[in-house]
């Protein structure tokens, strides 16, 4: 289930409206006026600085963490105590990482992901989308991968299935043979959907949410 963040905002704003729209897929964005009653108690509140015609039912919010969203001048001359802001032109990737860290217990949010693919288009893909929401080791290549565990310990390996020199079977079974290595989880990444593996896997070519969705699963279980 998506953490639900309440955007206050009295008028369309350019910048403050594409961000919030690239947050969606992380994201329950509610929208509201200044003027509009809430019927919960939100944990995050966004607040879009230009053209607010109104602070009061904002600084009524206990205990919530609040980010304003606008120019320098427009947060400097802000009445809202305490809040915290982001400056235009958002960054809507670290605004998101942001927001990930604060909606989730620091159990989950420690959570560190080896991920290990020769191609470096898709590590550096899926290590963008992944980071959001985990701590996200990148390997690029089977030999890069067992030499990072000799001093590391992922929570989960993602292994693509088929790389040149070590593919991910046979990164798999030294993982396996390794007593220090060998509980860790593993699942490949594969752009195959005919074959037919063992160990759990997912397609590439499944939308980051989707693959996003497969992990937070394979976590909560």
């Amino acid at each position: 289930m998506k953490e639900k963040i309440l955007y206050i905002s009295d008028r369309p704003s350019m910048g403050a409206d594409m961000l919030i729209k690239n947050l969606n897929d992380t994201f329950e964005i509610m929208r509201v006026r200044s003027s509009d009653d809430v019927d919960y108690e939100p944990k995050i509140i966004l607040v879009n600085m230009a053209g607010l015609e109104s602070s009061e039912k904002v600084k009524n919010f206990k205990d919530v963490k609040i980010f304003l969203l606008g120019t320098q001048f427009e947060i400097n001359n802000s009445d809202i105590k305490g809040a915290e802001f982001f400056v235009r032109p958002f960054n809507a990737n670290e605004i998101r990482e942001k927001l990930s860290g604060l909606s989730k217990n620091d159990a989950e949010a420690q959570k560190i992901l080896l991920l290990v693919d020769d191609d470096a288009v898709m590590l550096k893909t899926l290590r963008e989308g992944l980071s959001t929401s985990y701590k996200v080791i990148p390997a690029n290549g089977g030999a890069n991968a067992l030499k990072i565990l000799e001093r590391a310990t992922p929570d989960l390996i993602l292994l693509d299935y088929e790389m040149p020199e070590m593919n991910g079977p046979q990164v798999l079974e030294k993982i396996k043979s390794n007593p220090n290595t060998a509980n860790i989880p593993v699942m490949f990444l594969t752009a195959k959907t005919d074959v037919k593996l063992e160990e759990k896997h997912m397609l590439k070519t499944l939308p980051l949410k989707e693959i996003k969705t497969i992990i937070q699963n394979f976590f909560e279980k």
